[in-house]
């Protein structure tokens, strides 16, 4: 008799919001699915696992929000022109190599790029807010710093050559740009949760905390997303 082990096959992946989202009720609410344009964990398989998930999970509405111009300020080594055109054009080509991924989506929704968010009208009012306290509440300074210092630790491992003053601006820049659109200007439009890969950065909780938890009670949940890939016995 030959071991069936043998025989197991890879699964696809499955995605889910871990035990703590078992509690919650996501049916009829409104969520933006963040995409960080050049990770793995929005390509192929786990994007696939991600939409099947938003569409068990019967939100009222998914936003697919692609954060590519985002990225502009992680390429402090090029002209600002160009590391804007680069990330716009990487944008394109997720939402082209991915357009038969996202037409998976049953729920209603729509696609946000960065640039749209950029310019909608009430950037610049929650965009002072971050500045603001960034600037004059020690407590925000340190989170946002601190998330900076995970940032510019993975830089250097990766190239230790890299210029750390540069890369310091840069990532600030991305963090006072990035904040105040996923938290609060999104809560501020009425979204329930953010779906996103990974735990919350201490920036964005503390953003959380500070522009979110009471202004706009219930709104601008943090949903991780878990990956696990099973394996298949053929019957």
């Amino acid at each position: 008799m030959s071991n069936c082990s043998n025989h197991i096959i890879d699964g696809r992946t499955k995605a889910n919001f871990g035990e703590a989202a078992k509690k919650l009720t996501l049916d009829g609410t409104r969520c933006v699915l963040l995409v960080s344009v050049g990770q793995r964990y929005h390509e192929g398989d786990k994007l696939r696992a991600t939409v099947e998930l938003l569409n068990r999970s019967r939100f009222r509405e998914v936003t697919v929000a692609v954060a590519d111009t985002l990225q502009r300020s992680n390429r402090h080594h090029l002209p600002p022109e160009q590391a804007y055109a680069d990330s716009l054009r990487e944008g394109d080509d997720w939402l082209e190599r991915n357009a038969k991924t996202l037409g998976g989506l049953t729920v209603p929704h729509q696609i946000l790029r960065w640039d749209a968010a950029l310019h909608d009208p009430q950037y610049t009012q929650f965009r002072q807010l971050v500045e603001e306290a960034y600037e004059n509440n020690p407590d925000y300074r340190r989170a946002v710093d601190s998330t900076i210092g995970k940032f510019i630790d993975r830089m250097t491992a990766r190239d230790p050559g890299t210029d750390v003053e540069s890369a310091f601006r840069g990532c600030r820049e991305y963090l006072i740009e990035e904040c105040p659109i996923i938290m609060p200007m999104w809560a501020h439009q009425g979204y329930d949760y953010v779906v996103y890969p990974q735990p919350m950065t201490a920036a964005m909780a503390e953003t959380q905390k500070l522009f979110v938890s009471e202004a706009y009670t219930g709104k601008g949940n943090w949903l991780s997303l878990r990956f696990k890939k099973r394996a298949v016995v053929p019957g």
